[in-house]
């Protein structure tokens, strides 16, 4: 490619320059030329004002006059005025003719004089069209290169979020491990009572941050849409049962009643990990600000439409001004406050995002002193969801 160095701009300008009055000359007879006035109009030239009109009309009058002469002077009476009556026709007939020529041509020209010259208009609609097209590249190349960077940086955090799992929870496994097989004093007495609170304190903690980070982790998945739910035929008494196996331990520290009922025949189609993530938060919560002597209820019962999920439990109740921000992350409840629990506020945000990605929604009621219910209804099977979301 042959590119244009300086000397060769300048020469270009320099042959611009030469003649300019030249220039400003033909500037002029062009503006002269199409551009209308404000006040009369279209600047029109002499050459097209048809200036033969006046003397057409005239030799018209005198053709007449000399036909009324010759009619008077050399016709009888009636054909005389037979005569100068087709005179008379004949000659309005040729003023008419002449007249619309002229208010034709003058139409043409005021018409011609508004209008810009064809090369013109074709010129300046292509520098549009040129214009627009180099808009719309500049747009799509923008648009391309945003979308490589925010694919680059989701693969990226998907690698930092599997790294930072496999990185955190390998240690705390150990240490939750070793501080369980001290406090086992599995090779023998650790001479002193005070370590073996020291091992119970360094096992509770590290599974409470365990905990803490596993929340963050799937939380983080379940935002970037890492995580897929896998459907399956799940069968509901089951899942209850695992749950109060899971639970038993917990709700009898707590010094709750928690009563899990058995469902029988009720299915849904759904991720049976994340069924039971999002129903283990939920009793995980009605374990933990449920005062002792506290009573926690699971149930669930299938309709026509769907299927319904529901923990209740007696626990210290929620304020209205408080329910809408509860399922947001990183939000603590005042309760944290004042009945001393710890956690990260995570499980009713990762409870109700199971709810929504199962096709259903998840509902909280709640009176302060008396209790709280949370309700997830969920569609029976999978592909009603589908269907729904097709039909919309």
């Amino acid at each position: 490619m042959q590119s244009v160095g300086r000397s060769g701009t300048e020469g270009t300008l320099r042959d611009v320059a030469i003649k300019p009055d030249a220039t400003r000359s033909q500037i002029l007879e062009n503006q002269t030329r199409h551009r209308p006035s404000a006040r009369t109009g279209p600047a029109i030239s002499d050459q097209n004002k048809f200036p033969a009109l006046p003397f057409l009309l005239i030799a018209v009058a005198a053709t007449l006059l000399i036909a009324i002469n010759i009619g008077h002077a050399t016709m009888p009476d009636i054909v005389g005025d037979a005569f100068i009556a087709l005179s008379a026709v004949i000659a309005a007939l040729l003023a008419g003719a002449l007249g619309f020529v002229w208010w034709r041509r003058r139409a043409m020209l005021y018409v011609s004089a508004l209008v810009p010259p064809e090369n013109s208009v074709s010129t300046a609609a292509n520098g549009a069209v040129k214009k627009i097209e180099r808009e719309y590249g500049e747009l799509l190349r923008r648009y391309h290169e945003a979308k490589i960077r925010a694919e680059t940086a989701e693969r990226a955090k998907a690698s930092f979020l599997a790294h930072l799992n496999h990185d955190l929870r390998t240690p705390l496994n150990h240490i939750i491990g070793f501080a369980d097989l001290i406090g086992h004093q599995a090779f023998g007495p650790l001479g002193s009572e005070r370590y073996l609170a020291y091992a119970s304190d360094i096992s509770r903690s590290g599974k409470q941050l365990l905990v803490s980070i596993s929340d963050i982790l799937e939380l983080a998945e379940f935002d970037s849409g890492a995580r897929v739910l896998h459907v399956e035929n799940v069968c509901v008494e089951k899942m209850f049962d695992a749950l109060k196996i899971r639970f038993a331990a917990s709700a009898k520290r707590a010094g709750v009643h928690l009563d899990i009922k058995n469902p029988q025949g009720v299915e849904l189609d759904g991720d049976i990990m994340c069924l039971q993530r999002m129903l283990g938060n939920l009793i995980d919560n009605a374990v933990r600000f449920t005062p002792a002597g506290g009573r926690i209820y699971v149930d669930a019962w299938s309709a026509e439409d769907g299927i319904v999920l529901e923990v209740t439990d007696t626990g210290i109740g929620i304020p209205d001004e408080r329910i809408r921000t509860l399922t947001k992350p990183f939000n603590l409840e005042d309760a944290l406050k004042t009945h001393n629990q710890a956690g990260m506020g995570l499980g009713l945000a990762i409870a109700k995002i199971i709810a929504e990605l199962s096709g259903g929604q998840l509902a909280i009621q709640s009176t302060p002193a008396i209790g709280t219910t949370v309700a997830v209804s969920l569609p029976i099977r999978a592909q009603e969801k589908q269907k729904k979301n097709i039909a919309a």
